[in-house]
């Protein structure tokens, strides 16, 4: 009998509402264990927990005191300061004491009513400092383990400084691209959970770190609310971190997630508040991308002399201080200006120059997007070979770098252009299979699909980049 069964056979007349409330406490007092007629689940917890191996249990316990659900070898290796072998000796034996079940995706994790339990004995038997250095050392390998990940899917983003209080010798669990964003798919509530955890211990400099370690995250999978509310945290952590290139580093990314949930002004303001600051430091790079993101937003606005005219100035910064990929970033802006203008021999000239210019850097997401809107730019112009031609390589690269926001952009541009040649059946094929992608990331994308999906001349052309 499963621990919920055996908790609702101890109270048969209690409502289900009222063990799910129970349970949805998480973390706090055992109150799904405390209450008259549960003795018996409670019991059978302790005896459990009595007859681990005093390792086992040390594992179980610590555990139990951090803020996540989910669980594997390296992070209860780093978090209970435990050779891998032996972490994984210990959860073994939770696994076959049946304390921890399989969750998938290589985690494991705890019943809810173990999980409090687990919680109550980390409470009761582990002192608050040693709370904290549980709490302290998941947060730095979450820490180093979301760098490692930011090195290999962003090896050109500029990575700012990282503080260990306790350096992981936990190695990263992945060695590509693919299972390194994999990786950061399927943990970042656990992520999340760092960033939350380290702000409220106060550990200023490792919240923000930790957002900014989460970048290829935000800019592959766009979890819009996750990463607007993470860089609300680390803005602040920021500030009093008195780091002022981490200001401004939260700041602009910050302001892409408000540009990618369709918060135009409020990233408008985020920007304008990085250009003031990057102004007081004399920061030529950090204005000019504070610029590049005013021009994005008023791209996304349609206020297209604006948008042309902050990406010029971003332009010009850049190549003053031989920024070259910034400077190719800003060609990518200034051609999808163009595209939106329908002005298509500018917008094949930037973004021709941006395609190399980004392939030269080894920039290989950033180049793919450039070569989707050379590609729009190239049908539009009256090529649709060519176009088409360069709209499959992009979306191979897009496969490749794993950005699924990307890959539906690809496939709409597909569409679009066979639209455009008169094949509508293939049209309508691609709209779906850009559709299935959209639907779990952007209901407003969705929406502008089904749109197409419904009269051949409905829905706009998708918006201008989300970084």
């Amino acid at each position: 009998m499963s621990l919920a069964a055996a908790h609702l056979a101890a109270r048969p007349r209690q409502p289900l509402s009222a063990l799910a409330a129970a349970l949805d406490r998480g973390r706090g007092p055992l109150e799904a264990l405390r209450v008259e007629g549960e003795a018996a689940v409670r019991t059978a917890l302790d005896e459990s927990y009595r007859a681990l191996p005093e390792d086992a249990a040390r594992v179980y316990r610590r555990l139990g005191t951090l803020p996540v659900t989910h669980y594997d070898t390296p992070l209860a290796a780093a978090s209970c300061d435990l050779p891998v072998e032996e972490a994984e000796r210990a959860l073994d034996l939770l696994v076959e004491t049946n304390l921890l079940e399989d969750a998938g995706s290589d985690s494991l994790r705890f019943h809810d009513l173990v999980r409090l339990h687990a919680a109550q004995r980390g409470e009761a038997e582990e002192n608050p400092a040693a709370r904290r250095e549980v709490a302290r050392r998941f947060v730095d390998w979450c820490l180093a383990t979301a760098t490692a990940a930011e090195a290999i899917l962003s090896p050109v983003h500029r990575r700012l400084a990282r503080n260990y209080a306790h350096p992981p010798t936990v190695g990263a669990p992945f060695g590509d691209g693919e299972t390194a964003l994999a990786w950061l798919d399927t943990r970042r509530n656990t992520l999340m959970a760092a960033v939350r955890l380290s702000d409220e211990a106060g550990w200023d400099a490792t919240t923000w770190q930790l957002v900014d370690a989460m970048w290829p995250l935000f800019l592959r999978l766009r979890p819009t609310e996750m990463w607007i509310e993470a860089h609300t945290v680390g803005l602040a952590a920021a500030r009093r971190d008195g780091d002022r290139e981490a200001v401004g580093r939260m700041l602009t990314s910050g302001g892409n997630g408000l540009r990618d949930a369709g918060r135009i002004e409020e990233a408008a303001d985020w920007y304008e508040r990085a250009l003031r600051h990057a102004e007081e430091d004399g920061d030529v790079r950090g204005q000019a991308q504070a610029l590049n993101g005013l021009g994005n937003a008023r791209l996304r606005a349609g206020r297209l002399d604006d948008a042309e005219a902050y990406f010029t100035r971003a332009l010009a910064l850049r190549e003053s201080i031989g920024y070259g990929r910034g400077a190719a970033l800003s060609r990518l802006c200034l051609g999808e200006t163009a595209l939106a203008r329908d002005d298509h021999g500018p917008a094949i000239g930037h973004l021709s120059r941006a395609y190399a210019d980004l392939r030269a850097v080894g920039d290989t997401y950033d180049a793919a997007r450039a070569l989707a809107l050379l590609g729009h730019a190239t049908a539009c112009a009256g090529d649709p070979v060519g176009g088409r031609e360069h709209l499959w390589k992009a979306l191979a690269d897009f496969r490749e770098t794993g950005s699924a926001h990307w890959q539906a952009r690809a496939l709409e541009l597909l569409g679009l252009a066979a639209r455009r040649s008169g094949e509508e059946d293939q049209a309508r094929e691609l709209f779906r299979r850009a559709l299935d992608i959209y639907r779990p990331l952007s209901p407003s994308n969705a929406r502008r699909l089904e749109d197409r999906l419904r009269a051949p001349d409905a829905g706009a052309d998708p918006p201008g980049p989300s970084a």
